[in-house]
């Protein structure tokens, strides 16, 4: 892998130009009005005392420090800022080979509006940096690695019998290849091979779409040991449900499942095996 930094990095994604102005991008400013939304505006939200909206930009500033409000980084390709307390900004690095998050969410609505998920505010691509930004409407919680100490060993059930529903029903959504809900490859690094000395290492390696023939030839070459039966279709899983990306509600109960965007159709044998590989996943507890 070629280490190349992305320009500007992405914790450069969102700078503030005044106390009431975000600049997302190149594309995009997110500004707080008291006074009513310009008819120009794509998206809003209210915040306390007045309201949020975004508008395009005729002239993008060049982005300076990251805003206030950072909140998570994982390395060179993603970034999460809160805007205030109503709402986040995801920023992720992005190629035209690698679907949307706000799409995958849009997929969960519409066929498991019993699973509850984050409201999509607005989403875009920037393709001047490469990179998409993910305007969701913030929800208050806990999550469940900062709650589990403290749950009773009854609602510690509860939450992992309506964790384990959820998957189950989206395991009942079936498709013929291994791809994400609009038909790009998953992003799943467990399942990838090591890129080639040339990739730069910010942008995105997805894998797939393979159909079943071909999943079960990648999977035979990559290892040493014969690829688990892949069977005739593949099942859609969220494939990050650490205890980070689970949040609850004061009684304990689960409010929210966060983080999709590595969710998608994938072969059976990988929903039960996944949460072996979660770093967050602390199973002495």
């Amino acid at each position: 892998m070629n280490l190349v930094i992305p320009s500007p990095p992405i914790e450069a994604s969102v700078s503030k130009l005044s106390p009431d102005t975000y600049q997302m991008g190149s594309k995009f400013l997110c500004k707080k009005t008291t006074s009513g939304i310009p008819n120009t505006a794509v998206a809003s939200w209210d915040e306390g005392d007045g309201q949020f909206y975004i508008v395009e930009t005729t002239s993008a500033n060049s982005l300076g420090e990251p805003a206030d409000g950072l909140i998570y980084q994982a390395g060179l390709s993603s970034a999460v800022w809160e805007i205030e307390t109503q709402a986040i900004c995801k920023v992720k690095t992005w190629s035209d080979c690698v679907g949307r998050e706000s799409d995958t969410l849009a997929f969960i609505a519409s066929r498991f509006p019993h699973i509850p998920i984050p409201e999509v505010i607005y989403s875009w691509t920037d393709e001047k940096l490469n990179r998409s930004f993910l305007i969701l409407q913030r929800i208050q919680g806990q999550t469940l690695a900062s709650a589990w100490p403290s749950l009773t060993a009854e609602q510690k059930a509860e939450v992992a019998c309506t964790v384990a529903g959820y998957c189950r029903d989206l395991t009942e959504e079936t498709s013929e290849k291994l791809q994400s809900a609009t038909g790009c490859g998953v992003l799943e690094p467990f399942l990838t091979v090591h890129p080639e000395a040339s990739h730069p290492s910010w942008k995105p390696r997805p894998l797939g779409p393979f159909s079943c023939i071909a999943a079960e030839k990648y999977f035979n070459k990559i290892s040493t040991l014969p690829a688990p039966p892949i069977g005739d279709k593949f099942h859609f899983y969220h494939s990050d449900l650490s205890p980070t990306n689970i949040l609850l509600t004061d009684d304990g109960a689960v409010k929210a499942i966060l983080d999709w965007e590595s969710a998608g159709y994938y072969p059976k044998f990988w929903i039960p095996l996944k949460p072996r590989f979660s770093l967050r996943l602390d199973r002495s507890s």
